[in-house]
């Protein structure tokens, strides 16, 4: 109980960036989970973690601004719709070349957010 009123109090009190990196390392983290279920045959573990991965990408979407950010908003857009669609077809299919693609396309976006949030020194020691 305590952790996650730790959990909570954190998020309110991080800035927008810290927030972006918090939901890009949360959808890798489910986009895993995702992986290893399917490699372990626990279709319940499956579906929550591409449930929640959907939702997380789902809300990267959403949260992006076109006004400010042009056409690099546009292309993370289309990034994402793709995910959500190649997220679809892990569901529907089990696939794990799906979820592998899935993590192929975000793992580089959040890196890439890492880097110009938190410099590229910060980046390396993450990889």
């Amino acid at each position: 109980m305590a952790v996650e009123a730790y959990t909570k109090a954190q998020v309110t009190l991080v800035d927008r960036e810290r927030l972006l990196l918090l939901v890009l390392d949360g959808g890798l983290t489910f986009l895993e989970r995702a992986r290893a279920a399917l490699a372990a045959g626990d279709d319940g573990a499956f579906t929550e973690a591409i449930r929640r991965a959907q939702g997380v990408v789902c809300e990267l979407r959403a949260s992006l601004d076109h006004g400010a950010g042009g056409a690099l908003a546009a292309r993370l857009a289309q990034l994402y719709t793709f995910l959500l669609g190649h997220l679809a077809k892990a569901y529907a299919q089990r696939s794990r070349r799906h979820v592998e693609e899935a993590i192929r396309v975000l793992r580089p976006i959040a890196e890439a957010f890492h880097e110009v949030i938190e410099g590229p020194a910060a980046a390396g020691e993450r990889a």
